[in-house]
């Protein structure tokens, strides 16, 4: 199926392109409804896996979802690009075919789907959900409400000629508005916006019209915003009501989009990690998102780092710790996201990436958001300036529409103009879009790669001991070996004992992380033996919680060399009783670990002793 990423995809397409795959696909993917959207349509995911080496649900799975923001369409695109990589790669590519011969993915392209058509199909930007909130009657609001008011599809900026205006045009680019300098006083010139020495002055506004506009009414009060919800507020981690932070909703999980990401998490429990894509800014975020790095358990630490650095390696993009290099205000930091929901009420280590580096591109310098609030405004205009110049050179200044004149229906004379919002500085120009959507595809594939994945290996029967034994002598014969059934009373019968080693071959322990194990979210590991007909366990528990078992991560995080392989592994013993000459299967042996899959043995009478 050929697929072109160098477009984005409205809601009919994505089903389409899911439903195309499928069905070339059928022993790798299955498409499922996570739940409905606000407007009643189906939030899609696919169900990703080699079905002939087992089903999904018994191998260890990686969640991805873009588009919790409506207009952050590169997500999807990535999301869907991951999708096509995998199913077309398998087979062909040897990583690729490992990881969908022992791992699962559960990957949502779009979980705002109302939201991102409206924003597709018309001119408005949106934050999440197409409900209007917090003030359903918002639209009665007077005041300047967006609109395209000349008719090219987009919303840009207005800019009006105004003696008391904050803005004036930058003597670097005509096309760039600085700031007014504080002793800048100018005076009221002949044509209304002109101070001293002929400079002209302006207010900027985002293009729009005014509801109930009083002519000479001065500055003009923008109509709050009638998309105010933030599904990535939405979660239940460190939730707060929206007079403490706008988008929150009513309460955790109000919003049937997020509600369905949450009972998707509830109902494939085996997800050990997971990506969320939003646009834009080129970083690579982890938890926490209310908190320093040194309230992190240090194993956990150790391992965000660890998966970081290869993230920043393959991606490109640094990866920072959110309260500490991504929080404006760290009073009032942002919460109800997603990975703190994931990592602090799941403890599945999860990531977000802000796709699209147009700065980086320009060549301006990374900054966290303290650093970037004191940049002084002489180097933010000539910053701004470098931009425009790498819009003259790569998109051969397309993505600034230049500003022109229009006579606004309630203003008068005004200029139109800006960057194009969309598709250049919210996501990608289409050309730039294949290389976001393939390096953060290799990543999550090795992030997955790092998931715990459960093995039986030497699992076998040995006769330890052959005669009569009585149902009270099977309990004194347990563990003493050959002997075990000598002093028992009649019937020829012969014992077997039953070991197996049961290891971990992944990178993450069976609990993923100590969070896990503090929230008490980190189910055991459970072995369950199941003798056969006419056999009888008679020492040993038919179902045992072993505890869980260390990956690789335990010697990376700390230096131990060689104690991850020790606690890797543990024995399983059983002593079952079997009638004398016994041949066959002797049981059938489950191991089921939540997060590193489900194995199964045959347990057969050894011959020949």
């Amino acid at each position: 199926m050929d697929i072109d990423f160098t477009r984005y995809f409205k809601y009919g397409e994505i089903v389409d392109i899911l439903r195309g795959l499928e069905s070339e696909y059928p022993e790798l993917m299955k498409v499922l409804s996570a739940g409905k959207s606000l407007e009643g349509r189906d939030i899609w995911y696919a169900e990703i896996t080699n079905t002939r080496t087992g089903p999904a649900a018994d191998k260890p799975a990686y969640q991805i979802n873009g588009n919790h923001h409506a207009g952050e369409v590169t997500g999807s695109s990535v999301a869907l690009y991951t999708i096509w990589y995998l199913v077309s790669r398998f087979g062909r590519d040897r990583e690729v075919t490992d990881l969908l011969d022992t791992r699962a993915f559960y990957i949502l392209p779009r979980i705002a789907v109302d939201g991102s058509e409206l924003y597709l199909t018309t001119p408005y930007m949106i934050r999440s959900s197409v409900r209007l909130y917090p003030d359903p009657e918002v639209e009665k609001k007077e005041g300047l409400y967006p609109d395209d008011v000349d008719g090219d599809g987009r919303i840009l900026q207005m800019r009006v000629p105004d003696p008391n205006g904050e803005w004036k045009v930058s003597a670097l680019d005509r096309r760039l508005m600085v700031r007014r300098a504080p002793d800048e006083n100018g005076g009221g010139g002949k044509d209304g916006g002109s101070g001293a020495g002929g400079v002209t002055y302006y207010r900027l506004y985002g293009e729009g019209r005014i509801r109930d506009y009083v002519e000479g009414g001065g500055a003009l009060r923008p109509v709050p915003s009638r998309f105010g919800l933030d599904f990535n507020r939405n979660y239940p981690a460190n939730w707060a009501h929206e007079t403490r932070q706008r988008g929150a909703g009513p309460f955790p999980f109000s919003e049937p989009e997020i509600r369905a990401v949450g009972e998707l998490f509830m109902r494939h429990r085996n997800i050990t990690g997971a990506m969320s894509y939003h646009t834009t800014g080129g970083v690579l975020l982890r938890p926490f998102c209310t908190q320093s790095d040194d309230k992190m358990p240090g194993r956990d630490l150790a391992v965000y780092k660890v998966l970081g650095e290869r993230g920043e390696e393959i991606i490109g993009y640094p990866c920072w710790q959110v309260y500490e290099k991504f929080t404006y205000d760290r009073v009032r930091a942002e919460v109800g996201s997603f990975p703190e929901w994931v990592y602090e009420h799941l403890g599945i280590p999860a990531f977000e990436i802000e796709l699209w580096d147009m700065n980086g591109r320009a060549g301006l310098p990374k900054r966290d958001t303290r650093q970037a609030r004191e940049v002084p405004e002489k180097v933010r205009e000539q910053e701004a300036a470098k931009l425009l110049a790498w819009n003259d050179r790569e998109l051969a200044g397309q993505g600034f529409i230049d500003w022109h004149p229009f006579h606004h229906p309630q203003l008068g004379e005004v200029e139109i103009g800006g960057w194009e919002p969309k598709f250049v500085r919210q996501n990608p120009p289409g050309r730039f879009l294949p290389e976001e959507c393939h390096k953060c595809c290799v990543f999550t594939l090795k992030h997955a790669a790092a998931s715990p994945l459960l093995r039986l290996k030497d699992v076998r029967a040995t006769l330890v001991g052959a005669g009569a034994i009585t149902t009270a002598g099977a309990g004194v014969g347990a563990g003493v070996g050959a002997g075990a059934g000598a002093n028992a009373g009649t019937g020829a019968t012969q014992l077997y004992k039953i070991t197996a080693i049961l290891e971990n071959r992944g990178y993450l322990p069976t609990n993923l992380t100590d969070m896990a194990v503090n929230i008490k979210a980190a189910r055991p590991v459970v072995a369950e033996l199941a003798p056969a007909s006419g056999v009888k366990l008679v020492f040993g528990e038919a179902r045992t919680e072993t505890g869980h078992l260390e990956g690789r991560s335990t010697a990376a995080g700390f230096g131990g060399y060689g104690l991850a392989g020790k606690l890797s592994e543990k024995r399983l013993e059983w002593l079952v009783q079997a009638p004398q000459g016994y041949r066959g299967r002797l049981a059938g042996l489950t191991v089921t670990s939540e997060k590193a899959g489900r194995v199964r043995a045959d347990v057969a009478a050894a011959t020949g002793e």
